[in-house]
């Protein structure tokens, strides 16, 4: 999915005119670029509380930390830090996590989605997600930026509803005789 798909059902949702999407400038509208930052509010929601992404990797410590800007990804909370296949202490602090001594560590973490800034941008999600789902999400966000307090409840409550379906683990039915 195309951020423009995400944007053209939110802002359906919210009652504003698509259609606004088909011109060249459209990113130059505030409503438009305010409904872009509530896409990517929803896409950290849904990572950081329903479908987390996680990515392992290795970082090599320097003055025993393991600086966040050194991951290839934004993390959100650390999971775990070994080093030759054993687990190591760390404590996690809000710039690095903080490990015993040097070297190169491999590092389990959660990690916030990059946001999208174009109209044919990806809309990359820890696992497949609707787009009615995050367009959900983000007109959610946008009606309580706006003060449409209300509406915000209504649409917060079914996207949420949305997310627990999807975070829901599947299980195989069996039918009994």
């Amino acid at each position: 999915m195309v951020l423009k798909d995400v944007l053209s059902a939110a802002l359906t949702y919210v009652g504003a005119d698509a259609d606004i999407l088909n011109e060249e400038d459209c990113m130059q509208d505030d409503d438009v670029r305010l409904m872009v930052k509530c896409t990517g509010f929803a896409m950290d929601e849904i990572a950081s509380e329903y479908l987390q992404a996680v990515h392992c990797e290795s970082v090599v410590s320097s003055g025993k930390k393991l600086d966040y800007a050194d991951f290839t990804k934004q993390p959100l909370r650390v999971k775990k830090v070994g080093r030759d296949g054993k687990s190591v202490r760390f404590k996690a602090r809000a710039s690095y996590a903080e490990v015993d001594e040097d070297g190169v560590f491999e590092v389990e973490y959660t990690y916030l989605p990059e946001h999208p800034s174009l109209l044919t941008d990806s809309v990359q999600t820890p696992l497949p997600v609707p787009v009615k789902s995050l367009a959900l999400g983000a007109a959610a966000q946008y009606c309580l930026i706006t003060g449409r307090y209300e509406q915000s409840v209504a649409l917060s409550d079914m996207f949420a509803e949305d997310m627990r379906t999807q975070a829901r683990p599947y299980k195989a039915f069996k039918w009994k005789r």
